[in-house]
């Protein structure tokens, strides 16, 4: 199960990006060689970190995104290469407590799994031209994903990848929850996590 839910959120954003490129490459070739050829050199660098990440997987390792990272880089990275799998028409903003880098690190992997798969909807299903990440510190790590997209797509059935977000906080003793924004509040669809954390451990001193 654990494989499972790491090959599809790991590897589902990398393809749904190289799928979305393929599209568009195909619309540029007749109306715009230049773009054309720069959006198959975005092909190649997408094909080749799927291969990185896909290998990361298999060895059961954390998002190469957090790699000497925290969340706060990881998710604007994130953020920049979804965007670019839209051509440019999601904009993905981002807005990280500071406080964030001092929770522990199990706790901002499983945040960034959550938003990496919450963002793999919204590119995939929303039509949305803005999303917003926003994470704040209180009694643990609180996660919200919105967008201004269509609204309920994906949420008429329980998938493989909304059970993942709900499962990886529940594993931490928290709790997502996934929601049409509302007529109120304009179109969109809401992922809102709580994840219980612990202050990062500090540095060991060496004896003397």
């Amino acid at each position: 199960m654990r494989l499972r839910r790491n090959l599809h959120d790991g590897l589902g954003p990398g393809l749904a990006g190289i799928m979305m490129r393929a599209d568009i490459l195909g619309q540029l070739m007749t109306a715009n060689q230049g773009a054309a050829e720069e959006m198959l050199l975005e092909l190649r660098r997408e094909a080749a970190a799927f291969m990185t990440e896909f290998r990361r997987v298999l060895a059961d390792q954390s998002p190469a995104e957090l790699d000497g990272k925290d969340l706060d880089d990881a998710l604007r990275t994130l953020g920049r290469r979804m965007s670019r799998a839209t051509g440019g028409t999601l904009t993905i903003t981002t807005d990280v407590d500071p406080a964030a880098a001092a929770v522990d690190r199990t706790t901002q992997v499983a945040a960034f799994w959550i938003a990496k798969e919450a963002l793999t909807n919204v590119v995939k299903h929303a039509k949305a031209s803005t999303c917003t990440i926003r994470v704040r510190v209180d009694a643990g790590l609180c996660l919200s994903i919105v967008d201004d997209g269509v609204g309920g797509a994906g949420l008429g059935h329980q998938g493989v990848g909304l059970t993942s977000m709900g499962s990886r906080a529940a594993e931490l003793g928290g709790w997502c929850e996934v929601s049409d924004v509302g007529p109120d509040n304009g179109p969109g669809v809401s992922v809102t996590a709580h994840l219980p954390a612990a202050p990062c451990p500090a540095p060991r001193r060496p004896a003397r």
